[in-house]
């Protein structure tokens, strides 16, 4: 196929070209900072230019964006879009319905709030990874561990909720300090939305400014549960387990963010997606995932990059992870921080065990979850 790939800053985009060329196909990259989704005269230009010169079969897109679908509507062009985020607040519009559409969601809570809305021109695919790239790069690096547990991560820490609760008065932040609160108390699943209650939004609605493209069909509720709480919820999780497991036992950080909070945990300075990330995944002998409470049920990238470096995961609980993998033989599920600690204490000192379930989530992903899986099925 002849493929137009609208190519912006976010991680799998190297892995999916590469895996479209080796397939076969031809590739058109389009770099272009899309400042606004459904509006940018600039780049419909650009785009036009392309369409009208060269015959593409499809455009496709990681994350879905308004304006390459009425675009391709407009030329007749089949756009796929295949997210990594979730929910995407791009998809609440009516391009969806644009029959060149196909996109494809991750989390598959996504995918079932979409059926349920009749949309025909959606689909489930998970993530993938690139176990041949990962160990090319990991063949001539000496064996052994640096580190015994490691995250790599933002902790959040700049996040539109402290900006919100100087503006908004004491019991209302009272309210959602325990819909955080009650969030983090919960292993899976994302209660946030449901908190945020008709009269609490009505409560809200004199003190915020709701911006959203046009036609958007995204409300207070969704911008609030995903944009504001979500990320706050993230940042205090992180940290509170971050510092928790920092008594026990040795913890290294890799981050961009504001550590002045942890205490006893080794920071790190951030590492480079591609040559840098798997090693620290392949030299720790647990690597943690905890995903922000927007995932409800998909697997996050970082899964499926620790398991390509053959590192040994330990995630919070998603219904999916227990669907693409088995738990306590490819890859090890915490539900909740008390249990997080007992495993992460039981694994430090079963060395056997642990090898093991790497080995086997390695195989899984190499099996069943790689991006040449993921883009047969995409094209």
């Amino acid at each position: 196929m002849n493929i137009l790939v609208y190519r912006w800053d976010i991680f799998p985009y190297n892995d999916i070209i590469e895996t479209l060329q080796n397939e076969g196909h031809h590739l058109d990259v389009l770099d272009f900072v899309l400042d606004n989704n459904s509006h940018n005269e600039a780049f419909e230009q650009l785009f036009s230019q392309k369409v009208l010169y060269c015959h593409y079969d499809a455009v496709f897109s990681i994350n879905y964006f308004t304006i390459i679908s009425d675009l391709c509507h407009r030329f007749h062009i089949k756009y796929i879009s295949w997210t990594c985020d979730a929910p995407l607040l791009s998809m609440r519009h009516p391009s969806v319905n644009n029959p060149e559409n196909k996109i494809y969601l991750f989390d598959k809570s996504e995918y079932n709030y979409f059926i349920s809305k009749k949309l025909s021109t959606v689909d489930y695919l998970p993530l993938a990874g690139n176990p041949q790239r990962v160990q090319k790069q990991l063949k001539n690096i000496k064996a052994g561990y640096k580190y015994d547990v490691s995250f790599v991560g933002n902790l959040y820490d700049k996040n539109r909720y402290d900006e919100l609760v100087s503006v908004i008065p004491d019991y209302i932040c009272g309210y959602m300090d325990a819909a955080i609160e009650a969030q983090l108390n919960v292993s899976g699943g994302n209660l946030l939305p449901k908190m945020l209650t008709d009269e609490i939004i009505s409560l809200l609605e004199p003190y915020i400014r709701l911006e959203k493209e046009e036609l958007s069909t995204s409300d207070l509720r969704l911008h609030l549960a995903t944009s504001v709480l979500s990320y706050k919820t993230a940042a205090i999780m992180r940290k509170l387990y971050l510092n928790s497991l920092a008594e026990f036992c040795d913890v290294n950080l890799f981050t961009t963010s504001d550590t002045s909070d942890l205490t006893g945990v080794k920071v790190h300075p951030p590492v480079r997606y591609l040559n840098e990330m798997p090693l620290v995944f392949a030299q720790s002998k647990i690597n943690i995932n905890m995903t922000i409470p927007n995932i409800e049920n998909g697997i996050p990238l970082r899964v499926f990059d620790i398991l390509s470096a053959g590192g040994f995961v330990l995630t919070d609980y998603r219904e999916e992870a227990l669907e693409l993998f088995e738990p306590d033989t490819d890859l090890v599920v915490y539900d909740g921080l008390e249990d997080m600690l007992a495993k992460v204490l039981y694994y430090l000192k079963n060395d056997t065990k642990r090898e093991l379930i790497a080995r086997n989530g390695y195989n899984k992903l190499c099996k069943f979850h790689t991006y040449k899986d993921r883009v047969r099925e995409l094209f």
